[in-house]
């Protein structure tokens, strides 16, 4: 069943696009919490934090999942005052084996610093790219400063792998969504990511339906192309 560790890599970018969504509420600290299911089976949960200065995103089996392949994933991202990263530390662990990274942003120096901790440790790489940049959770927090009125389709620079990489976001359209027992106004927005993204390695788009009102997503959905679509749903909302 190691299809699981897919789903599960799958549904943590998902769970990162959640931060853009979020844009609004900088300035203030608040936490999402999301049920993800595979068809009718709820295999795991996710929890979402966001303060002025770091950004974090947990993913984990829960159930039967985590039976048969428990999995762990947790991003964090410290940023500047407009949202630029300046650390980034992603952590994984699956079966025991863990994973470590962690990425620093000199946008004074036009560099990166890039480092493996885990499964082996190895040195520092400096890497001059261009910038201002952004690393897939900080990039999708940016975009939601974006007006979808005049400009439906954009593209954000990202770091993926060691090199610069663009993210496509379109705004689709308008629904209704139900919320807490009432219909509510959600926009429809579709993300598009490089093949080279550090989370998604089987799917490359992700849909979200978003709270218009509360600046939240209600809804997001990682389509895979053999195993169908894995989804998410807001369970609950804490401010602290």
């Amino acid at each position: 069943m190691k299809n699981f560790r897919e789903i599960l890599k799958s549904f943590l970018l998902s769970v990162i696009l959640n931060f853009f969504l979020l844009i609004n509420c900088r300035g203030t600290e608040i936490k999402l919490f999301y049920d993800i299911y595979y068809g009718p089976f709820k295999i795991g949960e996710s929890e979402i934090c966001i303060t002025p200065e770091k950004y974090t995103a947990t993913v984990y089996s829960v159930g039967l999942a985590n039976s048969i392949f428990p999995y762990y994933a947790k991003w964090e991202t410290w940023v500047d005052e407009k949202g630029y990263p300046k650390k980034t530390f992603i952590y994984s662990k699956e079966r025991g084996k863990e994973r470590k990274r962690v990425i620093y942003f000199k946008k004074e120096e036009n560099n990166v610093i890039y480092q493996k901790l885990l499964p082996t440790y190895k040195k520092p790489e400096n890497i001059s790219l261009e910038f201002p940049i952004y690393d897939e959770l900080s990039s999708f927090i940016a975009s939601f400063y974006i007006d979808y009125t005049f400009y439906p389709k954009t593209k954000l620079p990202l770091f993926i792998k060691k090199s610069r990489e663009y993210v496509r976001i379109e705004f689709k359209g308008r629904k209704t969504c139900e919320f807490e027992k009432e219909e509510k106004e959600c926009l429809f927005i579709e993300v598009f990511l490089p093949k080279k993204s550090e989370l998604l390695e089987r799917s490359s788009e992700v849909e979200m339906l978003l709270l218009k009102e509360k600046k939240v997503p209600l809804e997001l959905r990682g389509k895979l192309p053999i195993f169908g679509s894995l989804v998410g749903k807001l369970k609950k909302i804490e401010k602290f």
